[in-house]
Order: structure tokens, then sequence, then C-alpha cells
């Protein structure tokens, strides 16, 4: 798969049942992407994905990075 952050070559990682997505990318790590909001992130421009990950990372701090509403509205992306 490609990752939806860098394009770059990922990994599905995802659980099943899982409501959303864990990516597992060389480039960008691994993280999650909340159920409803991939979409979201990919209708971003490709440095805008990148900011909203590097949120993700900020907001996380010891857990896994996760892509969520709160995420994108720091970006000035409306849910």
């Amino acid at each position: 798969m490609q990752c939806p952050v860098c394009n770059g070559s990922a990994r599905d990682r995802t659980p099943p049942d899982h409501n959303g997505m864990v990516v597992g990318c060389v480039s960008c790590g691994n993280f999650e992407i909340a159920g409803g909001y991939l979409d979201k992130l990919l209708a971003l421009e490709p440095g805008a994905r990148s900011e909203v990950l590097r949120r993700a990372k900020q907001l996380a701090k010891f857990g896994s990075p996760r892509i969520d509403g709160h995420c994108l509205q720091m970006g000035g992306v409306s849910t």
C-alpha cells in the first residue's frame, strides 16, 4: 500500500474490526488514522498531510500518533 501522508511504501497494520487504519511507513513511522478521517486527510496537499502527522506525533507524546478531527482542526481544516 501507499502511505496516505507521504505516498511512499507502507504496510497496512490495521487489526480486524478496527474503526480506522493503522499504517506502518518507513518514512513517516507508525501511526493511526481514526475512522472517517482518511478521505479528509487525502483531500489535503502533501505538505499539509505531513503537518497533520507532525501535530499528531506532538499530541501522542509517548503513545502511537493518531490522526483525527483534533489534528485536522489544528491545521485549519474543517471536519
